[in-house]
């Protein structure tokens, strides 16, 4: 029973040990994104400076700012800026923790997205701070002595120091000084205005609608390149302002960092995101970045390139020739291979994917032994044999033809030459990452009550010390006093004498008499006084000091009044600012609207004056028109009843035989003469229709 219980142990320690050798490196890494002045960068001992764009950022690092520099890294859609003159620290980055500690100086945080709040925690000497919200928080410490402020300016925070802590919502200043914590108004500085200028940058990017905001560097993107979907990869990224015959990976510089090794950092300001996800592929003969389809989280990687030659490869460099080492941009078809210890669980997280139909995973299968490789970078092996930052333009490249590329073999990341033994994924003489990080777990499992413990267990020490001095001050002073009493009688002690009193010895001459001399008593009256005075003065230091703190604090709190009584009236007078720009615009639009409707209404009278006009017009003319009609059908009835009137015919009678003839009379001409004027009063009747034409003419005129 025992033996089995025995190889139990063993089979458990061994699968421990095991998932300890395999455990994955951390998926998520920051990013120096702004460095203004000067900045250092403290990775795993080793201090960089300079040109720090797109450094990666990860645990066991310090951004360090000297007096009036600024930093600002990012891990995803959170921001992490840093004031002049501070230093902070990343206890622990990775895919479900952010922690950091300000260990001096100012540092404002700002996470949009709600899931990265439960990993989030910022320490300083004195609190912990811990957002609740999303939002912005700024926290000093050490801007005075064993004091942090803790200034939420959007979302909610908690602060935490010993056994209490406070709650602040947007708006609110929360000081802790030793045990006491003090709350006022947050008041915004120059620094809090370049934090505000950076986030507006981030909003309403068209790049979130095509990859997610996990994705460190995406807000640069937008501002240096173009979109636009591919029917076999997806969405697709191309770059604006590249020089003729550029490819990736090629206008930058190879740096080590632990525990990864050769890690990528691009020159451009927006080489982080296409150098650290996805893949690169050419589409119509331009390089296109090609971010794919991320199942969970994106997983971050060092360079996504593949590696070819090595030491049995010798390339021509200019005026010599020696052995070669290159490096190309993986396609979406190509298969990532760490140089570093993964999981399989990595591995698949960490390949990229866009469909997932059998046919196309077919097509890319048969497509992966072309061995075409676009856009390699070559450069001498030796280049690699030491951790060393490799800058690629400054180092002379090998001209190899397309031929040579395709049939040099593939090869591993180049391993440079380790001068002690060390352990898997270390640099020679320092401590493994993980090492490093349980120690910083194992400190901060204490929590920050054990900070608070130890210095208040420091002013405990400071006050007992200060008893210490008093005492023996006093037990000197009692010592003086006895040394210099007369002598008495002593009691004897001895069985056989009885008790009796015995005289003290009397000092015989030749003899040092106890008796102190008066100058002796002088002395020590002398240094009794000056032990007094240095109490005294001490007390008098100390009273002066608490008054000191006290002047300062009632000082902090009129600097706090007048601060909101400021911002107040700042307040107010924007409202009433407000308030005056308000009736401004709605008397500027209500006397507008009035133009506007007195205009309307003019228009409105000038459009039915002319509308009256025009149809009194028409309908003169159509009055005109038929009097025309009517005089010209009365003058064509005339006519036609002058032309068609049959003509008179005059009957001569019959004469009578039988009578005498009488004399014919005349025939009558009345008829003709009454026929005679007819014409002339149809002339004048046309004559005024010609006159009232012309004077409707001349009218409508």
């Amino acid at each position: 029973m025992k033996r089995k219980i025995v190889h139990f142990l063993l089979l458990a320690a061994l699968v421990a040990v095991s998932s300890l050798a395999l455990a994955d490196p951390p998926t998520r890494v920051g990013r120096m994104s702004v460095v203004e002045g000067q900045v250092t960068l403290d990775a795993n001992g080793d201090e960089q400076t300079g040109n720090l764009l797109n450094w990666p950022v990860t645990t066991g690092n310090h951004v360090t700012t000297a007096p009036g520099a600024r930093a600002e890294f990012r891990i995803g859609s959170s921001a992490v800026r840093v004031d002049g003159d501070s230093d902070v620290e990343i206890i622990a980055l990775d895919e479900e923790s952010m922690r950091l500690r300000l260990n001096y100086g100012t540092a404002s945080v700002r996470i949009r997205d709600g899931q990265d709040l439960g990993g989030f925690d910022l320490t300083t000497p004195q609190a912990r701070v811990v957002m609740t919200q999303p939002g912005t928080v700024r926290v000093d410490t050490e801007r005075a002595p064993d004091t942090t402020v803790v200034s939420v300016l959007a979302g909610a925070a908690q602060v935490q120091s010993g056994n209490e802590m406070v709650t602040g919502g947007s708006g609110k200043r929360i000081e802790v000084r030793g045990d006491e914590f003090y709350t006022s108004l947050a008041v915004r500085d120059r620094f809090d205005d370049w934090v505000q200028t950076r986030d507006r940058r981030e909003e309403g990017l068209p790049a979130t609608r095509y990859i997610p905001t996990d994705v460190t560097g995406y807000e640069e993107l937008d501002q240096y390149g173009s979109w636009a979907d591919n029917n076999e990869y997806g969405a697709l990224w191309t770059p604006r302002l590249v020089p003729v015959g550029w490819a990736p990976y090629r206008d930058g510089r190879w740096v080590w960092v632990d525990p990864w090794g050769w890690t990528w950092v691009d020159n451009s300001p927006w080489g982080y995101a296409p150098f650290h996800y996805g893949r690169w592929v050419v589409v119509n003969n331009r390089w296109c970045w090609a971010p794919g389809r991320w199942q969970g989280r994106p997983v971050w990687a060092p360079a996504l390139v593949g590696w070819v030659g090595g030491a049995n490869w010798s390339v021509t460099f200019g005026s010599r020739s020696g052995p070669g080492v290159g490096w190309y941009p993986l396609t979406p078809r190509d298969h990532f291979v760490p140089s570093y210890r993964v999981t399989t669980v990595y591995e698949n997280r960490v390949a990229w994917r866009h469909r997932s139909d059998d046919r196309w995973q077919e097509r890319w299968v048969d497509r992966n032994h072309d061995g075409r490789r676009d856009g390699v970078t070559v450069l001498p092996r030796d280049q690699f044999e030491h951790r060393r930052s490799i800058s690629v333009a400054n180092v002379p490249r090998g001209q190899v033809t397309p031929a040579q590329i395709r049939n040099v073999p593939q090869a591993p990341a180049p391993r440079p030459q380790i001068t002690a033994p060390v352990r898997p994924g270390n640099v020679a003489g320092r401590p493994d990452w993980r090492e490093r990080e349980r120690e910083n777990q194992q400190r901060d499992n204490r929590g920050v009550e054990n900070r608070g413990d130890q210095w208040r267990d420091r002013i405990r020490a400071d006050n007992q010390q200060q008893r210490n001095e008093q005492q023996r001050e006093q037990r000197q002073e009692r010592g003086a006093e006895q040394r210099f009493e007369q002598p008495r009688n002593v009691i004897s002690t001895n069985p056989q004498a009885g008790m009796r009193q015995v005289p003290a010895p009397q000092p015989q001459q030749g003899i040092l008499s106890t008796t102190p001399p008066p100058a002796a008593r002088q002395q020590a009256e002398e240094r009794d006084r000056m032990a007094r005075q240095q109490t005294e003065e001490r007390d008098r230091n100390t009273r002066q000091q608490a008054e000191e703190r006290d002047r300062n604090a009632r000082q902090a709190a009129d600097r706090d009044r007048m601060a909101r009584q400021q911002t107040e009236e700042r307040d107010r007078n924007a409202r009433q600012a407000a308030d005056r720009d308000r009736m401004a615009r709605q008397q500027a639009d209500e006397r507008n609207a009035r133009q506007q409707a007195e205009e309307r209404n003019a228009r409105q009278q000038a459009e039915e004056r002319n509308a009256r006009q025009q149809q009194e017009m028409r309908n003169r003319e159509e009055m005109q028109n038929r009097d025309r009609e009517r005089r010209e059908a009365q003058a064509r009835e005339i006519r036609e009843a002058r032309d068609n009137r049959p003509p008179v015919q005059i009957s001569q009678p019959r004469p009578e035989p039988q009578q005498a003839p009488r004399q014919a009379m005349p025939a009558p001409q009345p008829q003709q003469a009454h026929e005679q004027p007819q014409p002339r009063r149809e002339e004048r009747h046309e004559r005024g229709g010609d006159r009232d034409d012309k004077r409707g003419r001349e009218n409508s005129r």
